[in-house]
């Protein structure tokens, strides 16, 4: 299986509480480390520390979204829940 990585700009969504926050066009570092498993930098904003979910869109309309599982000060890791890997075929 070939993994994903992406640099450049992308629109982001994070799930903060009951209500979502949009960071359109914000340049990232998006890679997936395992099979359903992506991990996702980008610059630093304080909704960072409370997103629970996140959602990102490549210019190319490709969306890999789930559960945050690990927050730092620079990234985001995420599981899809798609255990098999299969980019794009989430529930």
């Amino acid at each position: 299986m070939g993994y994903l990585t992406y640099r450049g700009p992308a629109d982001a969504v994070l799930t903060v509480g009951d209500g979502e926050v949009l960071l359109q066009g914000v340049v990232v570092l998006f890679q997936q480390t395992h099979t359903a498993i992506f991990e996702l930098m980008f610059p630093e904003c304080p909704e960072r520390a409370n997103c629970s979910h996140v959602r990102l869109t490549l210019p190319d309309g490709h969306q890999e979204f789930g559960r945050v599982t690990y927050s730092t000060p620079g990234a985001l890791v995420f599981k899809t829940e798609d255990d098999w890997g299969k980019l794009g075929c989430q529930p």
